[in-house]
């Protein structure tokens, strides 16, 4: 589901502020309560910073499902690749996944530019270990820039892509990315997710999803 919320420009630092631009639902009630909007924000950079490149797909399958329903969903520079089988089985359409390898910084943000410029794109998702602020502010140009007229397979789809850059840790704390997310397991069966940054006040605690983990979901490229 996908709502559509005011355009202000000011909002009280003790209070989550409204988005300019639609949002998806995660799929998590408890991370939509503490994100701006109440869902992923379409048309802008989320960030995830995590000590493994496959560890938010977890976090994502839901948006990544959602996703695949209604357009395409590209994965870039990632260096594991989704098992088809195993995606397909948590209702990720494998006809509708994109997969670009490249081997330096810049092929994965021209890769990513290109991939945003596609109006049947829903979803990218790229894995970038070092990225500096310019960079940075390029990919969250790019994500605004994909904001199209028409919400994609009629009304009821995303009238802008989700995009979500994963990065390693330790990262650098400068990012143009209006959403920033530490993602961590918490045991072999959950995830633990920090908000690092949000527009609106920092949140001091953890959440704790429950998220089953299975490298059988992923393969080495």
């Amino acid at each position: 589901m996908v709502n559509a919320l005011p355009h202000p420009d000011v909002w009280r630092a003790d209070a989550l502020a409204g988005w300019r631009q639609p949002v998806a639902a995660s799929g998590w009630d408890a991370l939509d309560a503490v994100l701006p909007g109440g869902g992923w924000p379409l048309g802008a950079l989320v960030e995830l910073v995590t000590a493994a490149a496959a560890l938010p797909w977890r976090l994502l399958l839901p948006a990544l499902r959602a996703a695949s329903a209604q357009g395409q969903v590209a994965l870039v520079g990632l260096p594991l690749q989704p098992n088809a089988a195993a995606w397909a089985a948590h209702g990720v359409a494998p006809q509708r996944l994109w997969q670009v390898q490249t081997q330096a910084l810049h092929e994965t943000l021209w890769c990513a530019e290109q991939l945003l410029a596609c109006p049947e794109l829903a979803l990218c998702w790229l894995h970038a270990p070092h990225l500096d602020m310019a960079a940075s502010r390029r990919l969250q140009q790019a994500a605004s820039a994909a904001r199209r007229g028409a919400a994609l397979e009629g009304g009821d789809g995303w009238p802008a892509p989700l995009v979500v850059l994963s990065r390693p840790l330790p990262s650098s704390g400068t990012s143009a990315a209006p959403l920033r997310l530490q993602v961590a397991p918490d045991g072999p069966a959950a995830l633990a997710v920090q908000v690092l940054k949000r527009r609106g006040p920092p949140l001091a605690r953890t959440l704790r999803l429950p998220a089953p983990w299975a490298w059988s979901e992923w393969s080495h490229a």
